[in-house]
């Protein structure tokens, strides 16, 4: 690893691309394929939400597969408190270890805004699990399974204050 990329330099993509001549600032919503963030390398948008988007990516030094925040853009004053709050949230959820909640891997600065580095979980959400028949008995052990992720979170004084079932993932690895 090379002193830059160790510092986190964004070298392999500036946040600006060529457009017919001119330079264009890349937003958050629009990073293409092999951009990187930090040490990682960006391999797809996987989705987004009112404060960042979410991409799946690669973590060349450990070789995984990662999945990582980037906070959006937003002006003023309401930038520092974006940061800030995602700063906030990276710190809570490093300091809980439960097999129900995922891991923070990094957080960082990339384009001027602050990423959260985590585990990448492979799966469909439950929101698009429910969208098929499903037996009683597997419908419960997913319930249970993401309640005792939340009172994970619970007993270490974390709200998590955005908990639907497009947040809850990897219930196709708990069948």
């Amino acid at each position: 690893m090379t002193a830059s990329r160790a510092a986190g330099d964004d070298t392999l993509l500036p946040g600006f691309q060529e457009v017919t001549g001119e330079k264009k600032k890349l937003s958050a919503d629009d990073l293409p394929r092999g951009a990187s963030i930090g040490r990682y390398l960006l391999i797809e948008r996987l989705g987004s939400g009112g404060m960042g988007v979410v991409y799946a990516a690669y973590d060349p030094d450990l070789n995984r597969k990662v999945a990582i925040k980037l906070l959006r853009s937003q002006p003023g004053a309401m930038a520092s408190q974006g940061r800030a709050r995602l700063l906030r949230e990276a710190q809570s959820m490093a300091r809980l270890s439960h097999p129900n909640v995922v891991a923070v891997y990094d957080v960082g600065v990339a384009f001027d805004q602050v990423f959260v580095a985590m585990e990448f979980i492979e799966g469909s959400t439950l929101g698009e699990w429910l969208g098929k028949p499903r037996r009683s008995a597997d419908i419960l052990r997913v319930f249970v399974e993401a309640g005792q992720g939340l009172a994970a979170a619970h007993h270490a004084n974390i709200i998590h204050r955005d908990f639907k079932p497009d947040k809850i993932t990897s219930v196709e690895k708990a069948l």
